[in-house]
């Protein structure tokens, strides 16, 4: 037998037969597979509510006059660690002392980030408004009263910024501008101002929405005052007005007119040894000189300097003119 017949034969010739695999047994229980890791929940995002802040930069209404622009401004602030976009509508509406009757309102408004500025109507509209972390905002208004605007008309900017989730709740604020009276200033002819204000004052029976009340002050010649809601509804009455020289620009403020409405007491100024001049009166022209005075009154006693006996002479605080400041006593 040649070595070559002796290869495969035998047991343990060639190498060792690879064992079968084994056939799982019936019944046996499958490897359980590892469990998958557990997702953390995502942190909820904060209600709108919690974050932001909407705040109107003055308190209350805005009180304006016809013709005249004014600006209502509020501020949306984030206190959020994130950026946040949130939608915010805006809503322009009127309302008028006289259903029906009242005027337009003028109102332009420039979104954040842009420059050109936006007429808003009487209508509800919604923009989307990025706030960066911590900062705020600035919503801005310009409100034109108009020129027929009445006293008591009103247009509100109703502000609504909404949660974009919808799971909170929104918050809300109304700015709004108010119309109301202007003290305006009409020149006249000296000498003639009773009868503009009579003659005005007439023809505002027939437009009592026009012009309230008039102011002749006695301190101040060649003008008149009108409390009254249009300067071009006070110049078209002013028309035809036989010494009215027309409407002086720009309102008028109180503050102007107040000193003209407290009294001014006639004898302020004056002291015992006082010169002065008679400028009314039996003594016109005469000088005399100050003996007394009395405030309550109103009243000055004097004695006339050229006359040959001294008598003393009482007069209306007016009815005189200082010439010569004494220094005496002022009357009490």
């Amino acid at each position: 037998m040649s070595p070559a017949d002796d290869e495969g034969i035998g047991l343990l010739s060639g190498a060792p037969p690879e064992p079968a695999p084994k056939k799982a047994e019936a019944g046996a229980p499958a490897a359980a597979a590892p469990p998958p890791a557990p997702v953390a929940p995502a942190p909820p995002k904060p209600q709108v509510s919690a974050v932001l802040t909407l705040k109107s930069v003055e308190e209350g209404p805005r009180n304006v006059t016809a013709d005249t622009v004014t600006t209502l401004s509020a501020v949306l602030t984030s206190k959020a660690t994130d950026s946040l976009t949130v939608p915010v509508g805006i809503e322009v509406a009127y309302t008028s002392t006289y259903p029906g009757e009242g005027a337009e309102w003028p109102v332009q408004w420039t979104p954040p980030g842009k420059r050109k500025a936006e007429e808003l109507f009487a209508r509800k509209i919604t923009t989307s408004v990025t706030i960066a972390p911590g900062a705020g905002v600035p919503l801005s208004f310009e409100i034109t009263a108009p020129v027929g605007v009445r006293y008591g008309d009103r247009v509100e900017v109703r502000l609504t910024v909404a949660d974009p989730d919808g799971g909170g709740p929104a918050l809300r604020l109304t700015l709004a501008a108010v119309a109301r009276q202007a003290v305006l200033a009409i020149k006249t002819s000296r000498g003639y101002e009773r009868e503009v204000a009579d003659t005005l004052l007439a023809r505002a029976e027939e437009k009592p929405d026009v012009v309230f009340a008039m102011l002749v002050p006695s301190a101040l010649r060649g003008y008149v005052f009108a409390e009254g809601m249009s300067f071009e509804g006070v110049r078209e009455m002013l028309k035809g007005i036989r010494k009215a020289r027309g409407l002086v620009d720009g309102e008028t403020t109180l503050k102007e007119v107040e000193p003209l409405l407290v009294p001014k007491i006639t004898v302020e100024g004056f002291v015992e040894g006082a010169i002065v001049e008679l400028i009314s009166g039996p003594f016109k022209g005469e000088k005399a000189r100050v003996k007394k005075i009395d405030q309550a009154k109103e009243e000055i006693t004097v004695e006339l300097i050229e006359a040959v006996v001294p008598i003393p002479v009482t007069v209306r605080g007016d009815h005189v003119r200082m010439l010569e400041r004494g220094g005496g006593k002022s009357g009490g």
